[in-house]
């Protein structure tokens, strides 16, 4: 079994405080895994980790097979999509377009800082033709929806064919027709593109049928990591978020309730 990313005796800590600790973690290929914990449990930074953004104080880090602080992260970063819309809507530049937006993902920028060459131009042109929702790509990105502003920072992570998409909260701020129009968006760009993807969330009841592992986290420590078969139970849940939580199961979708 190809181990696509590897995580040995990771330690994190920032202003003196610990992040993450122990930790140890294995994504092989093939898998979509969940990172699922409350806020401020360590999840973004974990992924903040694997895509470089932060070192580690102890501990290893292997991607494809690269062991962090070997190699060039900005090589590995070329295989990796990254969705941080919160983040990345609140940097962008003015008065961009949806193809302004997606071209961007190619140059790993928030907004358009050099002209794209030609053959990256018909590539973006083949990722919008193929995502027939996008009725104008010279549309203003700041006109749209919050549901299509986040379906094409989706397209932006994966114009340049990463092999693992990571996806940190994507759904955060939308309603429920939003929120499932993102994920048909998703999954149809995955049966295209064949990626493996990391959802990061806090809710059970947005994780796609399709996902196959999940790992739950809280102050920092691994409380489980396995399949959602194994893991997904009233017990793993409570630990992770502090509560007497009962689990239910209705249409592929898990339902949390708080006994009080």
């Amino acid at each position: 079994m190809d181990i696509v990313i590897k995580i040995q005796n990771l330690n994190y800590e920032k202003d003196q405080r610990v992040i993450l600790n122990s930790f140890n973690w294995e994504i092989s290929k093939n898998e979509n895994w969940v990172i699922l914990g409350k806020n401020g449990s360590g999840k973004t930074s974990l992924i903040n980790l694997i895509y470089g953004y932060n070192w580690p104080t102890s501990g290893e880090i292997t991607v494809f097979g690269n062991k962090y602080g070997e190699v060039s992260i900005k090589e590995i970063r070329k295989k990796i999509g990254i969705l941080e819309s919160s983040h990345q809507e609140s940097r962008l530049q003015r008065n961009l377009t949806v193809k302004d937006i997606i071209s961007s993902g190619l140059l790993g920028t928030i907004g358009i800082y050099q002209d794209i060459t030609e053959e990256e131009g018909i590539k973006v042109d083949g990722l919008i033709n193929s995502n027939p929702w996008i009725k104008n790509r010279n549309q203003r990105f700041d006109t749209l929806s919050s549901g299509e502003k986040k379906k094409v920072l989706l397209l932006r992570s994966l114009i340049n064919e990463p092999d693992i998409l990571i996806l940190d909260e994507p759904c955060s701020s939308l309603d429920i027709h939003s929120r499932e129009d993102f994920f048909l968006t998703l999954e149809e760009n995955r049966r295209i593109r064949n990626f493996q993807s990391i959802l990061i969330t806090h809710r059970t009841d947005e994780i796609p049928d399709y996902f196959s592992h999940i790992l739950m986290i809280n102050e920092g420590k691994m409380v489980v990591s396995g399949t959602i078969d194994d893991c997904m139970n009233s017990e793993n849940l409570s630990k992770t978020y502090g509560l007497n939580i009962s689990l239910s199961k209705l249409n592929n979708q898990y339902f949390c309730t708080v006994n009080r």
